[in-house]
This record gives C-alpha cells, sequence and structure tokens, in this order.
C-alpha cells in the first residue's frame, strides 16, 4: 500500500514538472516561433535550455542547426545535423539540409581557393553565384563584400554588407565591415582637407555619412570643412544633422555658436556655447568662446567668470588670459589685467593684440618705460599697428620724448579708426601740453 502510493508521487511529480518545463516537442514550437519572429539569438538560447532536457530529441538537434544556420555558425550547424541524422537516420530532411549546408561551405572553400590565388574577378563570380543559391544566407554577402572592397569597389561592398546586416543583425562584423570602409572614406577626407582640395574632402566626407548615416565624425568633419569654405549655410545643415544623429555632440554645439557670433547673433552663440558646456563640462574652447561672446555683449562679470574657468581647465591658454586681461581691464582691475596680459604673453609672445593691451594698462599704471616696451613687442610682430603706435606716443610723451611722440602718433593717424585720437593728441603736444 505505501509502495504504491510512493509510485503515485512520483507519477504525479513527473507529469508536474512535464507540464512546468514543456515538452520536447513544446520546445521545438517555442524555438521555431522565435525563428519566425527573426529573432534568432533567443531562438539560440531557447535551443541551448532545451538540449540540456532533451538531449536524445533529434527534432531539437535539427532546428537547432537551423537556427546556426541564420546564426552564420555554420560548423555549429554542421554538428547539429549530423547529431539529429544520428538519431533519426531515416529523415530525409535532415539530410538534405546537411546535404545543403555542406555545398554551402564548399562553395565558399572554392571562392576563398579563387580569391587567394589573385584571381579576384572570378572569386566575385563565384561569390556572386553562392548569393543567388544561398540568397538567405547572410555570409555569402558578407564575403563578397570583402572582395569588393579589396578591389575598392566600395558601393558594391557596402551594398553587400548591408544585405548581410539586413539578413543576420545579429552578427557584429557586418556593421564594423561598413563603418571600416566609412572611416576609410573620412580618412581619405582628412587627408584632402590637409591638402585644402577642399571639394575632394567634402566628396569623401558625404560617401562616409552615406555608407554610415550614423557616423557622427563624418557629419563634423563635414561641416568643418564648409566652415572652412565659410559656407556657413552648409555648415549648419550638417551640423544639425550631426546633432540629430547625437544631440551629445559639443563641438557641434560650440561651431554652431561661433556661426552665429560670426553672423552677430550673439545670443544664440551664447545658448549655443552652453550646450556644448552642458555636454561637456571640460570643453575650455567652449568656455572661451563663451567669455568672449559676453565681453563683446558687456556682460562683464560673467565674461570673466567663464574665462576663469577655461584658465581652470586649461592653464597654458594663452588666448584665455589674454581675453580675461581684457575683461579685468574694462573692470578696472588694472593690476590683475595686467598679471593674466603677462601670463598670456609669456605663453604666446606672438599674440601682438596682447602686448598692445599690455602698452594700455601699463601707461594707465603710469608705467611709461613698461608701456613703451610693450607697445614696441607689438610693432615687431605686426607692423604699422595703429593702436600700438598710438600707446607708444602716450609713453613718450610721458617720457619726455616730444619728437618720438609726434612720430608715433603721425603714423597712429594714418589709420582712420585711430586718426580723430592721434590727432587730438599731435595738436595737444603743438600746444606745449
Amino acid at each position: 500500500m505505501r509502495n504504491n502510493m510512493q509510485n503515485y508521487i512520483l507519477f504525479f511529480l513527473i507529469i508536474g514538472f512535464t507540464n512546468l518545463f514543456g515538452t520536447a516537442e513544446d520546445h521545438i514550437s517555442l524555438i521555431q516561433s522565435s525563428i519566425d519572429n527573426g529573432d534568432y539569438l533567443a531562438a539560440n538560447e531557447k535551443f541551448e535550455t532545451a538540449i540540456t532536457e532533451y538531449d536524445g530529441n533529434a527534432g531539437l538537434y535539427f532546428i537547432g542547426g537551423t537556427v546556426a544556420v541564420k546564426l552564420d555558425k555554420l560548423d555549429d550547424a554542421n554538428k547539429h545535423f549530423i547529431k539529429a541524422i544520428e538519431l533519426d537516420n531515416k529523415n530525409e530532411d535532415y539530410r538534405l539540409e546537411q546535404e545543403k549546408l555542406s555545398e554551402l561551405k564548399n562553395g565558399m572553400t572554392n571562392a576563398r581557393k579563387t580569391y587567394d590565388s589573385g584571381r579576384i574577378d572570378d572569386a566575385i563570380i563565384d561569390y556572386e553565384k553562392l548569393t543567388t543559391t544561398f540568397s538567405n544566407n547572410a555570409i555569402v554577402f558578407y564575403n563578397l563584400g570583402r572582395v569588393y572592397k579589396v578591389n575598392e569597389e566600395y558601393d558594391l561592398a557596402i551594398k553587400n554588407y548591408k544585405k548581410a546586416k539586413e539578413i543576420n543583425p545579429f552578427e557584429n562584423k557586418y556593421s564594423l565591415a561598413i563603418t571600416a570602409i566609412a572611416q576609410e572614406m573620412a580618412k581619405a577626407g582628412d587627408t584632402e582637407y590637409r591638402r585644402q582640395e577642399f571639394d575632394s574632402a567634402i566628396e569623401n566626407y558625404k560617401n562616409a555619412i552615406q555608407y554610415s548615416p550614423d557616423y557622427t565624425t563624418a557629419y563634423f568633419k563635414l561641416a568643418r570643412t564648409y566652415f572652412k569654405m565659410k559656407d556657413y549655410e552648409n555648415t549648419k545643415i550638417y551640423l544639425e544633422q550631426n546633432l540629430a544623429v547625437d544631440p551629445n555632440q559639443e563641438q557641434s554645439e560650440k561651431m554652431l555658436g561661433d556661426i552665429y557670433r560670426g553672423t552677430g547673433e550673439s545670443e544664440k552663440a551664447i545658448e549655443h556655447y552652453n550646450l556644448a558646456i552642458s555636454i561637456n563640462g571640460n570643453y575650455h574652447q567652449a568656455y572661451y568662446s563663451l567669455g568672449t561672446t559676453l565681453l563683446l555683449n558687456g556682460d562683464l562679470e560673467n565674461a570673466q567668470i567663464a574665462l576663469k574657468s577655461a584658465i581652470q581647465l586649461d592653464s597654458n591658454y594663452a588666448k584665455a588670459y589674454g581675453a580675461l586681461g581684457t575683461v579685468e581691464q574694462e573692470l578696472g582691475e588694472i593690476d590683475s589685467a595686467i598679471n593674466n596680459f603677462i601670463q598670456s604673453t609669456n605663453l604666446d609672445g606672438k599674440s601682438y593684440k596682447i602686448h598692445y593691451r599690455l602698452a594700455s594698462v601699463y601707461n594707465i599704471q603710469k608705467q611709461h618705460e613698461n608701456a613703451k616696451k610693450s607697445a614696441k613687442e607689438c610693432l615687431n610682430i605686426k607692423r604699422n599697428y595703429a593702436p600700438a603706435y598710438f600707446e607708444l606716443g602716450i609713453s613718450e610723451k610721458a617720457l619726455g620724448n616730444k619728437v618720438a611722440a609726434t612720430d608715433a602718433f603721425e603714423k597712429a593717424k594714418k589709420d582712420k579708426n585711430w586718426r580723430k585720437s592721434a590727432q587730438f593728441e599731435l595738436d595737444m603736444l603743438s600746444k606745449g601740453f
């Protein structure tokens, strides 16, 4: 009686587990459903799970082989088909699929041999035949694409890579192959850009985008080329397309800011510089551009904050020191302005405008010898620079060098923007002041 009860319990447990995990046919049905939905990875996972429970089921191995073919795992597929045949050697369907797979593998081997022998055109013919016979196998399109790439027929290579990716979107190397050609196009564009062959550079960058529409680097480099050509309309178009692909492109935001600043739309420029900084808080060039734009707008306090941030991020940023000095000069913080101008000239001694600015603040501080020296440093770099001649005139006048002061003001007067101020100083000199 007790033994009978145990047998009943064992029977119901077996029935329960069968209902919980499903029969082999249930697993096959679930795997087929995933195949029909194009979710080959899920199908493969279900097969791996099922085979641990039903290792002796031919149908499971057969459908596992079918999944492996879909995923271009041809060796695995062959093993699964052979196992299915071993378990059910009278099943003609299994044999036919295994023979078809062998035909595919042999065909690819022969095409590869043709390619390795250097007969590229014949290899293309061989692979083209395989794509006709095995049109549902991504791997043949991929291999054909590789041969076209070697033959530098990039449009055809991309066409076949994309077909492979369409058939089997789960194989990463197909996407990588497309990206690799797009990168080659962009690299060729870079070479042409450095040569200032901008039309050729544009063509290469556009090819890169055509091949890989999500390739943000190509969009930016294309926009940069148009910017270099001063074609700001096309620059904006491609910067905006780049941001549509990926909004987190700080360089594109900054360049948009540069365009708007150039067209006098300073508020839009500030907006885009701030967006660039929000994407990358370490983008010191964006802080610099923001600071100089705020300076032009007369927002000196915020300009000072932005430029100090730029310097904090890059302590060797000569232009930022110069711009900060200009802001502090406008704020009347002359000692700080002098220190920042000096730091700027130490980092970049060829910035004539900073030497001029330094001469100006030295004159304000009545450090006329230093002003004279800085003005001459400026003129050594930029001859006939009227602002420097004017500051030189101010320092020479203060030092009692009337002839030198007159000469400096006369030279400054040649510039229409400085004519009135220089003439005023000349009139004062003639009156003995």
